[in-house]
């Protein structure tokens, strides 16, 4: 696999955010055979059962990152226009005719028989280890946000053979932008990388 590591500056409100794309593509793939691709939940660290989650850090932890990833990936792959990439809104639905919760296909090691039921050549699937922002306090209340945390993987898997199509690593921080606005950015630059290696 090739590895090709982004360092790039995103300019927002005049103040630098520095983040760190990593891509790996597999060369020895034949990619031409990944047409429609569904992008699954992320997998998170904490309870997304919870509101939110504030720890002693004051960290405030977002509680459905895991979605809100997912959806950001499935619009930046849409926009490249290389692949089919399932709307999130029919993959809720086909998973619920098929009594399975989202939640439930996380950990799967074989994403074959999924991959058949929804009809896709391959699921992109991941963890997320920070989707947060840390505030400070003023007069007893949490004001603005002092910084914003995004850090995760994801991977494009082909259902048939469990291979590892192309991943990204993204881990970037910011103190101008949110977390979604961050995550945004950030794969939307993986995006860019993926194109100009998957001809």
């Amino acid at each position: 696999m090739k590895r090709y590591v982004l360092l790039f500056l995103l300019l927002s409100s005049c103040a630098a955010i520095p983040t760190v794309p990593d891509v790996n593509v597999n060369d020895n793939f034949a990619h031409e055979e990944i047409q429609k691709i569904a992008v699954l939940m992320f997998e998170t660290s904490w309870d997304d059962s919870d509101k939110a989650v504030l720890n002693f850090s004051k960290t405030i932890v977002v509680p459905d990152a895991g979605a809100i990833l997912a959806n950001i990936i499935t619009l930046e792959l849409s926009r490249w226009g290389r692949y089919f990439v399932l709307d999130r809104k029919d993959l809720d639905k086909k998973l619920k005719s098929m009594n399975i919760r989202e939640k439930d296909v996380l950990n799967e090691s074989n994403y074959l028989n999924l991959g058949k039921s929804l009809g896709v050549d391959a699921v992109v699937v991941g963890e997320i280890e920070r989707f947060d922002a840390s505030y400070k306090k003023l007069f007893g209340k949490f004001t603005s946000a002092l910084h914003s945390n995004v850090s995760f993987i994801g991977r494009c898997l082909d259902v048939t053979t469990n291979e590892v199509v192309w991943s990204m690593m993204i881990d970037g921080t910011s103190n101008k932008v949110n977390e979604r606005a961050l995550a945004s950015a950030l794969v939307a630059e993986a995006v860019k990388t993926l194109k100009k290696e998957i001809q």
